[in-house]
């Protein structure tokens, strides 16, 4: 008889056993299902060189903006560097203050745009920035922005440059501080009651581990969200705690989008929206998963980042499988439906970008018409589309416009024999027979190799069958197999798309 299973949801910190979902995919990303509790898995491509360009060391932030005229300004950081990414070259080129930047060895570059200027801080070294109109002039370079406070964290709000996390000559290195310019004077931070510069200690929640800024100022601290409203003078800003007892604690994992600030918390993954709503996201599902599977010495080398041509955030990170202490796997959680998957990073640091436009002429960078990184139709060849890029750890840039990524994807374990008996209720026994495979999926280009795996009690090995082919008539993958527990693993090669579900072909197998 022939049995039906959708595909469902990754949740690999639940029992194999009756699992809700998959317990397996990888290198696929979550969409909607046909069905309530199903997922339809789409596929995702592997980074391919966009430029062959380089820093000076490990890149440790990025930047986006757009001059007067609209035209798109990409901007990089690495430990003693800053950069723009030429229009012409496709090359980053230094645009450092003289002598460049000395920043620690965990320092990231974080950065903001405040009307034409971009701004980016690294903590140990005075804020820059660049004028974006100008940034293309001869001898232009990155200026400090004030040299009478730092912070490793920057935001914009209400004509305010924000820093949080900050340094002064007089106080030092207070974790908990937020500082602000001069309303309208970014340059502007000597405390004054008539430009509203002034500061505020948060306390009891630990370090500040980011901001985020909409319609208040959102910060993330290691114990607490806490919000800043503007309320003008004297007071300039009131601090309202709307989250006590959990906080961020990986700055790295920080992503906003569509109003929703996504983070990661000492127990998993967290929403929060505006307020006080709070929401995990990845308990029952991959928090255990995770917490076991990344290298936690590592997590200043995570980047989070969210696609603007999808409803997917990815975070990138270093595992414990990792042999080089660059990031190798990837989460991918799909904002709009709640589901998540799993991928090998073939970047090691991702970025929200824009494109640059390119001309004919320009392509003869590639050589040949095979070494073009995507088709002629792909967004990145027109200028100022919203995109997800992607860096290794020499500064070289990708697009993800390279070959499908072969996925695994491994269904929960069952007892088939109850689906048989609810089929023929005069099936006898507690095992059963699996006759055939038929996988669901999409692609004129693809293929598919599927396996079982089988068990006779919940606590043995797994043993796995060899991969088996369907039928190109039926497409039934043949296989004949007796035992009490089954799962199928479905591995997916070429051009494929949306796999959603497959059929058994499995009867009655008796006691024994």
């Amino acid at each position: 008889m022939i049995l039906d299973s959708a595909l469902g949801p990754w949740r690999p910190d639940l029992p194999d056993l009756n699992n809700p979902g998959v317990t397996v995919a990888r290198n696929v990303t979550p969409g909607i299902g046909s069905f309530a509790v199903s997922v339809t898995y789409n596929p995702l491509r592997r980074a391919a060189v966009f430029s062959s360009t380089a820093m000076a060391s490990r890149p440790t932030g990025t930047a986006v903006g757009q001059d007067q005229y609209g035209n798109a300004k990409v901007y990089g950081g690495c430990a003693s560097k800053l950069y723009r990414l030429s229009p012409e070259t496709r090359a980053w080129s230094d645009i450092s203050r003289t002598g460049g930047y000395t920043s620690g060895g965990a320092d990231r570059w974080n950065s903001v745009e405040f009307g034409s200027y971009q701004i980016f801080t690294n903590f140990n070294d005075d804020p820059q920035y660049i004028d974006m109109n100008s940034d293309d002039a001869p001898g232009a370079k990155f200026k400090p922005l004030t040299s009478l406070c730092r912070g490793r964290y920057v935001g914009t709000h209400k004509g305010f440059v924000i820093l949080g996390n900050t340094w002064d000559a007089l106080d030092g290195s207070k974790i908990n501080r937020v500082r602000w310019s001069g309303q309208e004077l970014p340059g502007d931070w000597a405390f004054s009651a008539q430009t509203q510069a002034d500061f505020q200690d948060i306390h009891g929640y630990g370090a500040i581990q980011g901001i985020v800024c909409n319609d208040s100022v959102w910060i993330y601290m290691q114990r607490a969200v806490v919000q800043m409203t503007y309320v003008g003078a004297p007071y300039v800003f009131r601090v309202d705690t709307r989250v006590e007892g959990k906080g961020c604690t990986i700055p790295e994992s920080i992503v906003t989008v569509e109003g929703k600030t996504f983070f990661f918390s000492e127990d998993g993954f967290y929403m929060h929206e505006r307020g006080d709503q709070l929401a995990p996201i990845g308990i029952g599902k991959i928090n255990k998963y995770f917490l076991a599977d990344a290298d936690v010495s590592q997590f200043q080398f995570m980047t989070a980042v969210a696609d603007p041509r999808e409803t997917l955030i990815y975070w990138s990170y270093v595992s414990n499988e990792a042999v080089d202490g660059t990031p190798d796997k990837m989460l991918i959680y799909n904002y709009q439906t709640g589901e998540w998957a799993e991928a090998e990073a073939t970047a090691d640091f991702l970025f929200n970008s824009r494109s640059l436009p390119w001309t004919i002429d320009q392509l003869d960078k590639y050589g040949s018409i095979d070494n073009v990184p995507a088709s002629f139709d792909d967004p990145i060849w027109a200028g100022g589309n919203a995109m997800m890029w992607g860096m290794d750890i020499t500064g070289q840039i990708y697009s993800f416009s390279g070959p499908t990524l072969p996925a695994i994807i491994e269904t929960q374990e069952q007892h088939l024999i109850n689906s048989v008996r609810t089929a023929d209720p005069r099936s006898m026994g507690d095992r059963t027979n699996v006759l055939g495979v038929r996988p669901f999926f999409e692609g004129f280009n693809a293929s598919v190799a599927v396996s079982v795996g089988s068990r006779s009690r919940s606590n043995d090995e797994v043993r796995w069958s060899m991969p088996s082919t369907p039928h190109p008539d039926t497409g039934f993958a043949p296989f004949r197999l007796q035992n009490r527990f089954h799962r199928f693993r479905l591995q997916l090669n070429g051009d494929w798309r949306k796999a959603s579900m497959v059929q058994i072909d499995a009867n009655s197998g008796g006691f024994r």
